[in-house]
């Protein structure tokens, strides 16, 4: 799977949680991800609630394994504001990757890509990186890069 271009959403005026998942779920939509955005709504906020996305530096990473995806997909936003999310340090979140999955996957995809992206967010380089690129093109070959790696 790799990320795309046209999944990168930057400076986004985006102030709260749910503008985040509303502008993911209408998005991914408008991307072709999902045929029903209010079921993927739904189904980011059944997640959020079991435990939250955030996690430190300001980055989430909300996420869905869906009956409503219809392929496995990475939208990245990156917001012009901080937003309120429980996180491990309490920062506000400001860089945001979406992982939608069908609920119906092979080799679950979904711990794979959740698993690839921890690791690559406890490196500085990936975060300052994905935090401070203003290159779509660049950034996206980048993002690839590392998620490919072994």
């Amino acid at each position: 799977m790799v990320l795309e271009e046209n999944n990168l959403f930057l400076d986004e005026n985006l102030s709260t949680k749910e503008e985040v998942l509303e502008f993911i779920s209408k998005k991914a939509e408008k991307l072709g991800i999902t045929k029903n955005s209010e079921g993927l709504l739904k189904d980011l906020w059944k997640r959020e609630g079991e435990f939250s996305t955030g996690l430190q530096d300001g980055f989430a990473i909300p996420h869905a394994k869906s009956e409503y995806v219809e392929y496995p997909s990475i939208i990245y936003i990156k917001s012009k504001n901080g937003i309120e999310w429980e996180t491990f340090d309490d920062s506000k979140v400001k860089y945001i990757f979406n992982l939608l999955v069908p609920k119906e996957n092979k080799d679950n995809i979904h711990l794979k890509m959740l698993s690839k992206l921890a690791t690559c967010l406890m490196e500085e380089e990936f975060k300052n990186e994905v935090s401070n690129s203003v290159d779509k093109g660049k950034l996206v070959e980048y993002i690839n890069k590392k998620m490919m790696e072994e």
